[in-house]
């Protein structure tokens, strides 16, 4: 049986970054909100509009959903099950994402990163976030953190320790796998 592996955090945790050097089969969620520079369609999100999105989930495409700062997200039916086809996969999603995928599927595996708030916050800037959107998407971290009990794994992303970041997930997803 392939894992899926669930992963969230705040805003500028450092999520993308490290799963994408971990693992190659990332579930890629739609998005009504419109691509950051340097996004790609169908890679970083799929990005569609509020009525496709209000399409699939009319139709019961979506196995999960969420409005997030203004905008819809979620995951398709055939996306998940292709993924999960192909291996162990990853996807990226908040709190109440992980919360209905454990539902759908209660034998994935959940992890939360987490970053200090200014360092996130440094983080956000240096992307090319602007300061009124880096706030917003700030605002719900205290509580995001108080989440992290709910996950099997907590771990904390610190700036320079990268390397070591990806090493502690490499090792968990190692343990999960056997």
């Amino acid at each position: 049986m392939n894992k899926l592996i669930v992963l969230s955090g705040h805003s500028g945790s450092g999520k993308t970054s490290l799963m994408r050097q971990i693992m190659k089969n990332e579930v890629v969620s739609f998005t009504t909100r419109k691509p950051r520079q340097g996004e790609i369609d169908g890679v970083d999100y799929k990005f569609i509009s509020l009525e496709k999105f209000k399409e699939l989930k009319e139709k019961g495409k979506l196995i999960e959903q969420v409005k997030y700062s203004g905008n819809y997200y979620g995951i398709d039916q055939e996306e998940f099950e292709n993924k999960i086809s192909l291996g162990n996969a990853f996807v990226i999603v908040d709190y109440q994402g992980m919360k209905q995928i454990k539902k759908l599927y209660p034998n994935c595996v959940t992890l939360f990163l987490y970053t200090p708030y200014d360092q996130a916050y440094k983080q956000m800037i240096q992307r090319g976030d602007a300061f009124e959107k880096v706030e917003q998407r700030l605002s719900t971290y205290h509580q995001e953190i108080g989440n992290r009990k709910d996950y099997d794994y907590v771990i904390r992303n610190n700036n320079s320790m990268f390397s070591l970041t990806k090493e502690i997930i490499e090792n968990i997803l190692e343990s999960e796998k056997s």
